[in-house]
């Protein structure tokens, strides 16, 4: 049985975020805000679905060509997340339709990328995990999900005057940018281009749907954070710091006050983004604030056959000891050529 989906461009028409906002479990990744910023730093080709039967929906992809030419809808690149918004409909017969869709646009592969409740088949191409704490209120139930270690990293913090603040003008995005670069290379990769953060900054801070936060000890930025809104939602996307001030536990202290600030303004979630399993010190890190893990999978399939293909993200290699040994300058420049490409 094949879906009746309607296809449509998220950019001009409104009826895109409606779908979004309309869905029970709507994340900040579907919003158009999302899909503009991405398509207007890598040029990227929206292919997206309003779906009419059941209860309706929107599944949206990306079209991204590799360095070899061929080309992959993804729904959707570098998203911490993305569920499929459907319901009332079989999952495995929505993925048939898309597959359809995709042989006739000529794609090569068809992905979904980070999706908890979507599960067509019982098989899946990549598993990692997602971290999610629920909201209160009461800042002492938030006080008391803490790990003994997060606590007395957060009073240390205070008493070393480390103060945070919340930002969505350029220069605190330049700012956060200046200690995301210096992580990034600690970590042996490439940064995001620049424009990456000014089309965030342009389209999606500025529009109210995203903060900067910053740490600082004085004058120094010590930690800085990017955290993007959806309906009920808070996400972290982006963190980064000062390695030779670590000691000053700063990240623990802006993430605790990043907390306590959306759940005040009436945000149920707190999600923390995806960790592959192996980052066991990134999992300890989410969890110490009392996040609870979740299992999120990719789905990808070669058009051609319809089959599932096993896939594993390249993060670590020998690459990664040679980027860390690049000088900044150089290592944006390889961000601004290779990261579209590192879907």
């Amino acid at each position: 049985m094949s879906i009746n989906l309607i296809k449509i461009n998220p950019l001009i028409s409104s009826g895109w975020d409606d779908a979004v906002l309309k869905s029970p479990q709507p994340q900040f990744f579907h919003q158009s805000c999302w899909l503009k910023t991405l398509i207007d730093t890598y040029n990227f080709k929206p292919l997206c679905f309003i779906i009419q039967d059941g209860g309706g929906g929107a599944v949206p992809f990306l079209v991204i060509k590799s360095l070899k030419g061929k080309k992959k809808a993804v729904a959707l690149p570098f998203s911490d997340g993305c569920d499929i918004l459907c319901s009332g409909i079989k999952e495995d017969e929505l993925v048939t339709t898309l597959l359809k869709i995709a042989k006739e646009e000529k794609l090569d592969r068809l992905e979904f990328k980070g999706v908890t409740g979507f599960k067509p088949f019982a098989e899946v191409s990549h598993s990692y995990y997602g971290h999610k704490l629920q909201l209160s209120k009461d800042e002492k139930k938030l006080w008391k999900n803490l790990s003994s270690s997060k606590q007395r990293n957060i009073k240390k913090s205070r008493k070393e005057n480390i103060s945070v603040t919340f930002h969505n003008e350029i220069d605190s995005v330049k700012e956060y940018y200046r200690l995301h670069c210096i992580t990034r290379k600690r970590h042996g990769l490439p940064p995001q281009p620049m424009r990456f953060f000014e089309s965030i900054q342009s389209n999606i801070l500025t529009k109210g749907f995203g903060e900067i936060g910053l740490a600082k000890i004085e004058n120094t930025t010590v930690a800085g954070a990017l955290y993007l809104f959806s309906k009920k939602e808070v996400l972290y996307k982006f963190g980064a710091s000062d390695k030779n001030l670590q000691f000053l536990r700063a990240n623990d202290l802006l993430m605790w006050e990043a907390i306590l600030r959306y759940a005040q303004r009436n945000f149920a979630h707190f999600s923390f983004g995806k960790t592959e399993k192996y980052h066991d010190g990134l999992c300890r890190f989410k969890e110490g604030f009392g996040a609870e893990q979740i299992i999120m999978n990719d789905f990808c399939y070669n058009v051609k056959t319809g089959n599932l293909v096993k896939d594993a993200p390249g993060v670590h290699g020998f690459h990664n000891k040679v980027f860390e040994l690049m000088p900044i300058p150089l290592l944006k420049f390889c961000g601004e050529i290779l990261y579209k490409y590192s879907t």
